[in-house]
């Protein structure tokens, strides 16, 4: 009889230190401190003292979150990262946010692997990465493979997929597997699709044992059991670790447990690593202790629909361009909560660590209409393939109504800006940041100079402690 203890991390987007995280009690939100590198890498450290056959793997968008990963391309982490102790990790959509070279140097430095098995150099059409790993433990072998993000070509910006090209890796997993079978016991995918998108894929290749999912911060409490094969995901934001148990008999797995570890302030810090974490942080102490408003909501976007950090966005674009009918943010799932209280610079760089330059648009009611319609089909499509949002996208000055369920096109039931039925014929003046929002219609937008974290930093100045009104807006029907 042989143990194997896989743990997993995903999503962490440079949440390095302890921070709040949401859990939900009593009807309502509730935040804990949880997270950080120094308590992983106790947690990991002690599971080696007790135990062997230790499998340590990432699930991406390790790279960028917070401002010391942002304002430094990913490299200010490499210190934690060299230290952690993985086997192996698969990069996610933000990982190419500083283009292929870039991504190319950080994976130089790291002390463990990288795979991926669905991206390509369009110079060469070789695979960007390697496709998958066997690693060897004491009476047993594992085969890892790794799939990214397959579209961040299409929903990312421009420059994160210059010079690559993504599938959806069916193909590759399926010619992976192929090669694995009868050199190993185990089969894992290391997964940055999404849950969904995991689970569909699971249905379609046959012969994959487990499936580490990323990229949708979904908790998963209990594996999902589709073909044979387990699959879970274990949060987002250092706040959670993954951990499965398998038994083998005759080299084959007999049982598993798992439970979702919550690294809570039960876990100790190491103290080598807190140090690491220390002088990583030591450069932005200014933005730390710059207090640039106060909040009387908890600021989070743990919700589908709409969500408190995402109404400070657009309520502070609005603000800022008040000749505009409505403001948009990109529906996103990152960014730790900030409990009520003081907002410090340095939490406006968490909230919108991409910081984006504002833009206006004129936008008719009818290819706005078409835009939300779109919007709502990467959120909500019975295709798991064409899931490729991630919430619906956060605005202010508007009232939708929907059915999720409806077919493409179709959800919509009520539209409203400003409190008036939307005209298909009129011209809307949009409010919105970035070359991810609206990326169909970067020709049309016109940039301003400025930048969000500023426009927000004046909106709390102007208008003092900030609250989210709880008025719902995108009602699902």
């Amino acid at each position: 009889m042989t143990k194997l203890t896989i743990i997993q991390q995903n999503d962490t987007h440079g949440s390095l230190e302890l921070h709040h995280e949401l859990f939900w009690k009593d009807n309502k939100p509730k935040l804990r401190k949880t997270g950080g590198f120094p308590r992983i890498a106790k947690y990991i450290k002690d599971l080696k003292s007790q135990t062997e056959n230790i499998l340590f793997l990432d699930g991406g968008d390790l790279f960028h979150g917070t401002l010391p990963l942002v304002a430094s391309k990913g490299e200010a982490i490499l210190p934690g990262l060299q230290k952690l102790e993985l086997d192996g990790w698969v990069p996610g959509n933000w990982d190419f946010a500083y283009g292929k070279e870039q991504l190319s140097s950080l994976v130089e430095a790291l002390p463990f692997p990288t795979i991926a098995c669905n991206v390509r150099d369009q110079n060469t059409n070789e695979t960007f990465m390697k496709p998958l790993i066997i690693k060897e433990f004491e009476g047993v072998k594992v085969g890892v493979i790794g799939l990214t993000y397959p579209y961040v070509d299409e929903t990312m910006p421009e420059s994160f997929s210059k010079g690559l090209a993504f599938s959806r890796g069916v193909e590759e997993t399926r010619d992976c597997v192929e090669e694995l079978k009868g050199k190993v016991d185990l089969i894992v995918l290391l997964s940055h699709m999404g849950l969904p998108l995991d689970v569909e894929l699971t249905t379609l290749v046959d012969g994959v044992d487990i499936v580490l999912s990323g990229h949708s911060h979904d908790r998963v409490e209990e594996p999902i059991t589709v073909n044979g094969a387990l699959v879970v995901q274990a949060g987002s934001s250092a706040s959670f670790l993954g951990k499965l148990e398998i038994t083998f008999q005759g080299g084959k797995m007999e049982d598993y447990q798992y439970e979702l570890v919550t690294i809570d302030e039960s876990i100790p810090e190491d103290e080598e690593m807190a140090g690491i974490i220390d002088d990583i942080l030591e450069p932005y102490s200014k933005e730390r202790d710059n207090v640039v408003g106060k909040t009387e909501s908890i600021l989070h976007r743990m919700t589908l629909n709409e969500a408190p950090m995402d109404q400070l966005i657009t309520d502070s674009y609005l603000y800022a361009f008040d000749d505009c009918d409505l403001a948009f943010s990109h529906g996103w799932r990152y960014g730790t909560p900030v409990p009520a209280g003081d907002i410090t610079e340095y939490n406006l760089h968490t909230i919108i660590p991409t910081n984006p330059e504002i833009f206006t648009l004129k936008m008719t009611g009818e290819h706005l209409m078409n835009a939300l319609e779109k919007n709502l089909e990467m959120v909500f499509s019975r295709d798991p393939f064409k899931q490729k949002g991630g919430y619906i996208l956060r605005s202010s000055g508007l009232f939708m109504s929907l059915k999720s369920y409806n077919p493409e096109g179709n959800r919509i039931q009520k539209l409203l800006i400003g409190g008036q039925e939307i005209d298909l014929k009129k011209k809307y003046k949009i409010a919105g940041a970035g070359k991810q929002l609206f990326k169909g219609a970067e020709t049309d937008k016109t940039y301003h100079g400025a930048h969000a974290v500023d426009v927000i930093k004046r909106f709390l100045k102007e208008n003092g402690t900030f609250k989210a009104d709880g008025e719902q807006r995108i009602l699902s029907t």
